[in-house]
């Protein structure tokens, strides 16, 4: 038996689970924690100025290495703050291990200052949530959260630590990692599965994140060419889950049941690859499914498949190896003949494709010259400034359907996105993102309310010298919001007031902004300017915000 205190169990556990950063903002009952970093931890802390910036950096950090990423925050007050961005993580399946320090176990009778059932706050945002009982359990508990928080599906865990267990010396061996293969196919049901797809006449593939996160975005490729079917993501899918410039590529499924359905009806039989299967957004009574189309589904995940919508096939197994056996067998069953006609199939998408391609492109011209220029042009002239491998973290709210339309990314680990909704979430994201690709540029492209959120989050960008450039695209309020009254057509409209939805008197000022919290700025007016505005920015050595005025008309979402 080692005598190890609660902190020494900590950060053992931290180290050996591969944990290079803690994501973190100090409080009193994690004092022992910081108190350990003077040392040689191996740990470097990541400091954020809110508890929801570290849990969005961590987030990132894990979505980009694939691997659980460390946060501390500081008991009930600083879970509280975190909630919204542990509540995005769950959304993205992100791996993230969240610990809070707890009150003293010999005062909690006595209700003290800043104490509360810190399970009960983040058990239904949480894979697994637990306060350690025993001092001498710390080892044991952390080793378990990073295990629960990497195991498919992923996602994050909480862990309360009471502020007097972490000085405690016990007896206790810290148990070691353990290798696990998640890579378990569904063998059952492949050539099944294989025949359907073969045998379709307008096979779709819809793509979800477990695609990404598995590994699989190339044999995703070789299996819809192989097949010859068109591909979509899934809703706001918050990962790169096949190239974007691909001739099979049709998008991103719209978030309205109306939306779904028109695209499923194209098709007789769909795909359905580690995705959370049509989620809504907006209630609508006729289902997001048509009648016309057999669904065969792929999840790590029981719970996922055949949640709300029935399937002609359920394949239960991680999303890479399923893929990779799915491939397998259609190249086994595909004759030459068919062969020839599925590559004559996929050649005619690729032509429709380059059409519509040549199409934004004119619409691009067209609206760059308008004052402001429109989301979608401006969204292109961003992508036109990556000249090396670029990383895009994506909190641009209702500009994201023209950042997934202008971007050209090929890379899986090269696209972030935030499907739980909150707020708040993609500056600090881009910070962990930069940190994870070390050698790779980085662009947060976010909305002038959801900066408003987080803005300390620019002080860790420049406390860390993360060279990261942000891209506020700035309609002067929550336009999203607008857009949805304006589809009421009620009140609002009626008197063209929108309560509530406006950033003004005042306006806020990003280049002061950006400047209290140690970060370079530039206004960029017209979008002929773009471009070269955002490749300065993206060779500063440093972080660099770039404010882009955009047109606010408000348009009805749909």
């Amino acid at each position: 038996m080692a005598h190890l205190s609660g902190r020494d169990q900590f950060f053992d556990v931290a180290r050996s689970e591969g944990a290079r950063y803690l994501f973190a903002n100090p409080g009193t009952t994690e004092l022992p924690i910081f108190d350990e970093l003077a040392d040689e931890t191996g740990i470097e802390l990541i400091l954020a100025l809110q508890e929801a910036t570290a849990v969005a950096a961590a987030d990132g950090y894990a979505q980009a290495t694939r691997r659980p990423a460390l946060v501390n925050l500081h008991i009930a007050p600083g879970v509280a703050n975190g909630l919204g961005n542990i509540f995005n993580a769950m959304w993205n399946r992100s791996p993230v291990v969240v610990t809070a320090g707890q009150q003293n176990t010999n005062q909690l009778i006595q209700e003290p200052m800043l104490a509360a059932d810190l399970v009960r706050m983040t058990e239904q945002f949480c894979k697994w949530s637990y306060e350690v009982e025993r001092p001498e359990d710390i080892g044991i508990a952390m080793r378990r959260a990073f295990k629960v928080a990497a195991s498919s599906p992923h996602g994050p865990v909480f862990l309360s630590i009471p502020w007097n267990y972490l000085d405690e010396q016990t007896d206790t061996d810290v148990p070691p990692p353990s290798s696990i293969d998640h890579g378990t196919v569904a063998v059952d049901g492949i050539e099944q599965a294989a025949r359907r797809l073969l045998d379709a006449k307008q096979p779709l593939i819809v793509a979800g994140d477990e695609v990404a996160r598995a590994g699989a975005v190339n044999d995703l490729v070789a299996l819809a060419e192989a097949v010859g079917a068109r591909v979509v993501g899934e809703v706001l899918h918050s990962r790169m889950v096949f190239p974007m410039d691909h001739p099979l590529w049709s998008g991103m499924l719209p978030p309205v049941n109306a939306g779904i359905r028109s695209v499923l009806e194209q098709a007789d039989v769909a795909l359905v690859v580690g995705a959370v299967m049509f989620p809504p957004f907006f209630y609508n009574p006729v289902g997001a499914v048509p009648p016309n189309v057999d669904i065969i589904q792929i999840d790590p995940d029981p719970y996922q498949i055949a949640k709300t919508y029935p399937v002609a096939l359920g394949l239960r197994g991680d999303a890479g190896a399923t893929v990779r056996a799915l491939l397998a067998e259609v190249r086994a069953q595909l004759s030459d003949d068919r062969r020839a006609a599925l590559a004559e199939r996929v050649k005619g998408y690729g032509e429709a494709r380059a059409g519509a391609v040549a199409g934004m492109k004119a619409a691009v011209e067209a609206q760059m010259q308008m004052d402001p220029v429109s989301s979608f042009a401006a969204c292109a002239a961003i992508a036109d400034a990556f000249d090396t491998p670029t990383s895009v973290v994506d909190e641009s709210v209702t500009a994201t359907a023209a950042v997934r339309a202008a971007l050209r990314q090929r890379d899986p680990d090269s696209y972030f996105f935030f499907k739980g909704g909150g707020l708040g979430w993609g500056i600090p994201a881009s910070a962990g993102v930069q940190l994870a690709q070390p050698d790779r540029k980085v662009v947060a492209i976010v909305g002038d309310g959801a900066t408003c959120y987080v803005p300390q989050s620019l002080w860790t960008l420049a406390h860390h010298d993360l060279p990261v450039t942000v891209v506020v695209l700035n309609n002067g309020g929550y336009y999203i919001l607008k857009s949805q009254l304006l589809g009421m057509n009620q009140k609002a409209v009626k008197f063209d007031k929108w309560p509530g939805m406006d950033i003004a008197d005042p306006s806020v000022d990003f280049m002061s902004l950006a400047s209290a919290f140690g970060v370079p700025s530039e206004r960029v007016e017209k979008g002929s300017e773009i471009t070269s505005a955002v490749r300065k920015a993206m060779g500063s050595g440093g972080p660099f915000l770039l404010e882009v005025p955009i047109d606010g008309t408000i348009k009805p979402m749909g």
